[in-house]
C-alpha cells in the first residue's frame, strides 16, 4: 500500500484533490513535489513517513471531531490571537526567535558561544536546515494519503485559518515547531529552554484549534520534527565545533595581535575553518593566496586610504553605514532581508523553508571558508600596522584577511539573487555596502575587502549549482 501511494502522479493528485471540498490553488499540484526535494540531513523525503493516518469516518477520526468541536465552543479572544499568531509561515516565528536570541548575545556577551560571527551562522543554518527537511518529509507524507483537514471533512468544524487545499497529515507546523524547539534549546543553554518547547506546542496545538488538523496529525509531525532535529545534533555534535584551540598566536611583523579596546588574546574562533560545511567540499576549498607583502605598493596604498579616511575623509553617510553593518553578526542583517522577501513573495511553506536553509547554509559555508584564510595568514589588522588610525567602532578580535562581511555578503547577495530574481540588482548593491562599509570603518583594508567578495562568489555560486538541481526548479 505505502508503495502505491509514493507512486502517486501528479494526475493522481489533482484528481484526489479535487474531490476535496478544499479550495484548491494552482499551485497545489506543484507544491506537492516538495516531497521530492532534495534534503540535508534525511536520505530523501521519505526517509521518517509515518503510518498512515485513521481513516476518515474511523472512531478515532470522530473522536477527534469531537475534541475540535469542544475547542472551538470555548474559543476566547486569547484563543484566537493563537491561532493568528501562527496562522502563516510554519517556519517564521522560530526564526525570528532566534534572530531576537542572537540580537540580544551580539555583541554584549563575548564569551557566549554563539556570541561571534561565525557561530552565529552556525545557530542559524542548523535551526533552518532542520525545518526545511521536516517539512520536506511533511509533504512527502501529506502526499502519500492526503488526509482532508478536520474542516473539509466535518461540516461541525470551523476553517480558522486558510486551508489552501494542502493535505493535514502531518501537520508541518507541528514537524516545524518541534524540529525549532530543540534546536534552539541546543543553541541557547543560558535561556529558559522549556519555553521554547513550551511554545513550540502552543504553536502546534493551535492548529487543532484553527481546525486545520486533527491531534494525530499534530502528533506525527511533532514526532517527525523530533526525529529530523536529533539527526541535524547528531551532525552538529560532529562538525568540529566544540574543538579547543590549542596553538599559538605566530609573531613577526603583519601577523595580528589583540587589538584595542579590549585587546582580546585569543581570537574568536581559531579552529572554524576545519568546520564541516554544508556545501562546499570544505574550508579550504577555494583558500585565496596570501595578502599583499607588508611594505608592498598595495599593501602601502591600501593603508594610506584607511589613513586619509579616519583624518576626516569619511562621510556621514559612511558612518552611518559602517554602524549599521556592524550592529549585529553580519549573517542576521541578511537573515532579515530574506524574512521580508518570503512575506512579501508569499512563499509556501516548502519554498519558504528552502529560502531559509539555502541562505543560512552558504552564508555559515562563506564564513568556514573565510575563517580558514584569515587562519592560514594571520594578517594583522590595519589599527595594529598604524596606530594613529581611528576607527569607526572597536576592531573585531579575529585576523584581518579577508573580511568576513565582504565573504558571506557576496555568498548572500548571489543566493538571494537566485531565490528573488526581481530583487537581485538590490541584493548585490547591499553587498557592495556591507563590503565597502569595512573600509570605511577603517578596520578592514582594500584587499581584505576584495579577496572576500571573490570567496564569497565561489561560494555562492556553489550553494546556487545545488540549487538548480534540488528538484524544486
Amino acid at each position: 500500500m505505502r508503495a502505491m501511494l509514493s507512486c502517486c502522479t501528479a494526475a493522481t493528485l489533482v484528481t484526489a484533490l479535487a474531490c476535496s471540498s478544499d479550495p484548491v490553488s494552482p499551485g497545489s499540484v506543484a507544491r506537492a513535489e516538495a516531497g521530492r526535494w532534495a534534503t540535508w540531513v534525511l536520505p530523501r523525503g521519505d526517509a521518517l513517513r509515518p503510518p498512515a493516518p485513521p481513516a476518515e469516518g474511523s472512531a478515532q477520526s470522530a473522536a477527534e471531531i469531537d475534541e475540535i468541536v469542544r475547542l472551538q465552543s470555548a474559543r476566547t479572544a486569547a484563543t484566537d490571537s493563537v491561532v493568528r499568531q501562527y496562522a502563516g509561515d510554519p517556519g517564521a516565528p522560530w526564526s525570528r526567535l532566534a534572530v531576537g536570541r542572537l540580537d540580544l548575545y551580539w555583541p554584549l556577551l563575548p564569551d557566549v558561544l554563539v556570541a561571534t560571527p561565525v557561530r552565529a551562522a552556525r545557530v542559524m543554518s542548523l535551526l533552518h536546515v532542520a525545518m526545511y527537511d521536516a517539512v520536506v518529509a511533511s509533504w512527502d507524507a501529506k502526499y502519500a494519503y492526503i488526509r482532508r483537514a478536520p474542516a473539509s471533512a466535518s461540516g461541525r468544524v470551523k476553517a480558522l485559518v486558510p486551508l489552501d487545499g494542502v493535505p493535514s497529515y502531518p501537520s508541518e507546523h507541528a514537524a516545524a515547531a518541534a524540529a525549532a524547539a530543540r534546536i534552539l534549546t541546543y543553541a541557547f543553554p543560558l535561556e529558559d529552554t522549556a519555553s521554547f518547547t513550551r511554545q513550540a506546542r502552543e504553536a502546534a496545538e493551535s492548529r487543532i484549534t484553527a481546525g486545520a488538523a486533527y491531534r494525530s496529525d499534530i502528533d506525527a509531525g511533532w514526532a517527525l520534527g523530533a526525529a529530523v532535529a536529533q539527526r541535524v545534533m547528531d551532525r552538529a555534535m560532529a562538525d568540529g565545533s566544540a574543538q579547543a584551540w590549542t596553538g599559538a598566536v605566530p609573531t613577526g611583523e603583519g601577523m595580528w595581535q589583540p587589538t584595542p579596546p579590549r585587546r582580546v588574546q585569543v581570537p574568536f574562533d581559531a579552529m572554524a575553518g576545519s568546520w564541516r560545511t554544508w556545501i562546499i567540499p570544505s574550508g579550504s576549498a577555494y583558500r585565496p593566496g596570501p595578502p599583499p607583502a607588508i611594505g608592498s605598493p598595495q599593501f602601502k596604498a591600501d593603508l594610506n586610504e584607511l589613513l586619509q579616511l579616519a583624518s576626516g575623509g569619511r562621510t556621514q553617510a559612511q558612518i552611518d553605514a559602517a554602524r549599521y553593518w556592524a550592529t549585529d553578526a553580519p549573517s542576521i542583517r541578511w537573515e532579515l532581508f530574506a524574512e521580508d522577501e518570503i512575506a512579501s513573495h508569499r512563499l509556501s511553506a516548502p519554498h519558504a523553508a528552502r529560502a531559509r536553509a539555502y541562505l543560512s547554509a552558504a552564508m555559515y559555508d562563506a564564513f568556514v571558508a573565510c575563517w580558514d584564510t584569515k587562519f592560514t595568514y594571520w594578517m594583522a589588522r590595519p589599527v595594529t600596522m598604524d596606530a594613529s588610525l581611528r576607527t569607526v567602532f572597536s576592531t573585531p578580535p579575529f585576523p584581518s584577511y579577508p573580511s568576513g562581511h565582504s565573504t558571506q555578503s557576496s555568498a548572500a547577495a548571489e543566493v538571494m539573487a537566485e531565490l528573488f530574481p526581481d530583487r537581485a540588482a538590490f541584493y548585490r548593491a547591499k553587498a557592495e555596502e556591507a563590503s565597502l562599509s569595512r573600509i570605511w570603518a577603517g578596520v578592514h583594508y582594500r584587499f581584505d575587502v576584495t579577496t572576500g567578495e571573490a570567496l564569497g562568489a565561489k561560494v555562492g555560486d556553489a550553494v546556487v549549482a545545488r540549487m538548480r538541481s534540488d528538484g524544486a526548479q
